[in-house]
Order: structure tokens, then sequence, then C-alpha cells
């Protein structure tokens, strides 16, 4: 994939129209004690944080932004590394998918000389379309175990929509209702 199309597609992802819900989810460590976690930094491991989106460095600044300031509304205080109860790095993957469809129809309606008619048309052939979907992940570590022990994410098929503020407003919507279930049982 060109740097041109990468760019395209992670700017695509995160992307999609206000009205439409963004599908998120979350998994996390059972019986870890979540209450204590109060302080946080960025994971030092670049390699895993930066993903894709390491062809579009203002793509990583809006993202990085985002989850910044959720957790810091959250209550969360973003401090040095080494004072930092738990690490965050993110993510972006795109895959490309098919999706097909085995029905499709019309209804149609108009006026002849000899009055009102219409029509219904079924047709049962397959439509076969190719599409890229985009995955952010956040993850957050526990720095006294060094373990993973939160993850949220987000799936979603990547529009064509290219302008700045509506993808800075996209990201902002989609990392807030990831880090909404975080940490997990709080009541959100």
């Amino acid at each position: 994939m060109s740097s041109l199309a990468r760019l395209t597609s992670i700017c695509s992802f995160l992307i999609i129209s206000a009205c439409s819900g963004i599908p998120v989810s979350q998994d996390f460590e059972q019986g870890f004690d979540f209450s204590g976690l109060r302080t946080f930094a960025w994971d030092a491991n670049e390699d895993n944080q930066w993903g894709i989106a390491s062809s579009n460095e203002l793509v990583d600044r809006r993202i990085r932004s985002a989850i910044e300031n959720t957790l810091t509304t959250q209550q969360f205080s973003q401090v040095d590394r080494a004072k930092a109860d738990f690490l965050v790095l993110y993510n972006v993957q795109v895959d490309q998918r098919i999706s097909s469809s085995n029905v499709s129809g019309g209804v149609s309606m108009g006026r002849s000389s000899r009055g009102r008619h219409g029509s219904i048309g079924i047709s049962t052939g397959s439509q076969v379309r190719t599409y890229e979907q985009g995955t952010l992940l956040i993850d957050v570590i526990d720095v006294a175990s060094d373990k993973l022990v939160w993850r949220g994410s987000s799936a979603q098929a990547l529009p064509d929509l290219s302008d700045p503020q509506r993808l800075t407003d996209h990201i902002n919507a989609t990392v807030t209702k990831i880090l909404a279930q975080f940490p997990p049982g709080a009541g959100k």
C-alpha cells in the first residue's frame, strides 16, 4: 500500500458521519484492581503506538491529543513515565474486507397515457464489494506488573472523507467512546 493510500486510509478510518453509531468493545484483566490507577504516561515502545499513523504525523498528534484530553477529563493525570501508574499506547490497523449481498430490489411508480402504473423488481444476483476496515486499539499497561490490563477498540468501515476538522471531530468522538469504557465497571 502506498504512503498516499495509507494516509487516505487512516484519515478515512477516523471519519464517519456524525449520525452513525461508533461501535466499540473492551477486554480487560479480570480481577485487576483499576481503582489504584490515577496517573498515566505514553508507552516508550513507539513501534506499537505508531502503527499505520506513522505515515501521518498529523493523525498521530490528533489521536494522542484525543486520548490525553479524554483521560484528563476522566480525572487521570498525565505525568512523566517514571511516575505513572499506567502506560497508554494505541495502534491503527487497516484491512481489506469483502461484503456480499444476494438480494437487491427496487420499486418504481410512473404515469402513462392510460393511468398510473408501478413495478417492483427483485434480483437474486450476488453483489460483491470490497472495502477497507479500520481498527483503532487503545491499550493500558499496568506499570507495576508491566502487563496489558485493558484494551478498548473500535472497528469501522472507512468512508472517503478528508476534511481536517471532520477528521479531528471523529477522532475525538471515537476515542471518547472507547475510553468511556475505562476503567471497567465504573458505571459509565
